[in-house]
């Protein structure tokens, strides 16, 4: 019995002391993860104006199911939970079909505007209404976070910040962060610039009711930060044989 006992007691320390090196190491993790995000967080804060190039695709569920959309964005401000001032030039692939739709869309901080170039129609209104069912299309490239004047505090409050390692994106070296949500905030994860702290990659997942889980990949390349412009980047320029309409896009 009294071999027994101590044995007992030394797979209970055996376990006990693994337990705590396991807790050391993910505090360890959250610390250091923790520590890139507040940089992150600071560095997103001192954006006044950001252009980037980018590609947004579904995933999980919805990979294959919904558009692809590549193009250039530019955004500045924040207002109504949204970019206040922003241009998309987009390209947009339908799933299964080789087709290649093109949009700008903007915003210049009161008119909202949509060009389709098929049509060759500038739709132009002060409701952002007017871009129609094309504005979750355009809208894929953006990335509100950049201009958002909370930046990261959601992922700073988040259940698990975890440091995975390193990654590179367009030859741009990155720390990649996995984020778990506090309730059904799902998880992320990110690729942040060790040059600058800024996104280079974010995909973010949700699990549905039915246990699946749908989401999306934003891939951030040729990013200027603040950079000097020479003419107003979100003004609109109806170009030259297109019409101008207040009306609605469809």
């Amino acid at each position: 019995m009294k071999y027994a006992a101590m044995a007992a007691l030394g797979l209970f320390l055996l376990l006990s002391a693994t337990a705590a090196q396991d807790a050391a190491k993910n505090g360890v993790e959250q610390s250091e993860g923790l520590e890139i995000l507040k940089k992150a967080d600071a560095a997103v804060k001192k954006l006044k104006l950001v252009q980037y190039s980018a590609t947004a695709r579904a995933l999980g569920a919805e990979e294959g199911r919904s558009p692809t959309t590549e193009g250039k964005a530019v955004l500045s401000g924040w207002e109504n939970r949204g970019p206040a001032k922003y241009r998309y030039e987009v390209k947009v692939k339908q799933p299964g079909s080789d087709e290649i739709t093109e949009y700008t869309a903007g915003c210049d901080g009161d008119n909202t505007y949509l060009i389709d170039p098929a049509k060759k129609i500038a739709y132009v209104d002060m409701d952002p209404a007017v871009l129609g069912s094309a504005a979750r299309t355009v809208r894929a490239i953006s990335v509100g976070k950049l201009v958002d004047p909370d930046g990261f505090a959601d992922e700073l409050k988040a259940e698990k910040i975890e440091l995975k390692g390193t990654t590179t994106v367009d030859n741009v070296e990155c720390f990649e962060l996995h984020i778990t949500y506090d309730g059904r905030g799902g998880e992320g994860t990110y690729a942040i610039a060790k040059s600058d702290f800024i996104p280079r990659r974010i995909i973010r997942l949700f699990q549905r009711p039915d246990g699946e889980k749908r989401g999306r990949e934003v891939v951030l390349t040729n990013v200027k930060i603040n950079p000097n412009v020479d003419k107003d980047p979100f003004a609109l320029a109806v170009p030259e044989g297109f019409t101008k309409t207040d009306d609605f896009a469809p």
